[in-house]
């Protein structure tokens, strides 16, 4: 049996203790890359909201159906399949119309909610139904990459300079004229609804057209 010197003992723990630290590093590392989440994103996406199915089925819950007609195109969404409508005293705003769903409409708040409320048109709607929209226009909401979920708004609302306070939020800041596209990912001004100027500028994760 080889007995090991002091001198030999001490170096033996050194080796040990520092391939130990570096399994240890090698672990942490893993460990830190696999908790890691993803990065963010660089650009902007843009979505063009899908009211129904290729089959002309509602793609979100109906919550009620109601009689009524649409008298224009949709303020909110820029789209030719996109109607201003009223039921009773009430009036929805986009309202979606599909060559696959005749005689019907789908109203729905914002494109994150998964409810909607179904309109039997009593008339025919203005006009016919065009093609594919286009993500050319205005947005009809965007969600910013710090957590804002912003929809045009259709109402009065006050302007700085040349930007109207176009998109009220989930929170007491506004959206600001159109986004910036000139470079990725689009920008837009965000400011309180009573703001005199304009400085900060968001980040858009997603324009909903």
């Amino acid at each position: 049996m080889v007995r090991l010197t002091s001198r030999a003992r001490i170096l033996a723990s050194v080796l040990l203790i520092s391939l130990l630290s570096i399994v240890w590093a090698l672990v942490a590392q893993q460990a830190s890359a696999t908790s890691k989440p993803a990065l963010a994103r660089t650009t902007t996406q843009t979505h063009i909201y899908q009211a129904f199915s290729g089959s002309g089925r509602p793609s979100v819950r109906i919550t009620s159906i109601l009689r009524g007609s649409c008298w224009s195109d949709s303020l909110a969404a820029g789209r030719d399949d996109a109607w201003r409508c009223m039921s009773g005293n009430y009036i929805f705003d986009p309202c979606f119309s599909s060559p696959k769903a005749q005689g019907v409409v789908l109203c729905v708040v914002s494109p994150w909610n998964r409810s909607g409320v179904e309109i039997v048109l009593t008339k025919r709607l203005p006009n016919p139904y065009a093609g594919r929209p286009s993500t050319t226009g205005l947005p009809w909401a965007i969600q910013t990459f710090t957590g804002l979920k912003c929809e045009l708004a259709t109402g009065s609302t006050t302007a700085v300079g040349s930007r109207r306070a176009n998109y009220g939020c989930n929170s007491n800041e506004w959206l600001w004229g159109a986004p910036l596209r000139s470079s990725e990912p689009w920008m837009i001004y965000a400011a309180a609804v009573d703001a005199k100027h304009l400085s900060k500028r968001v980040k858009i994760a997603v324009a909903w057209f």
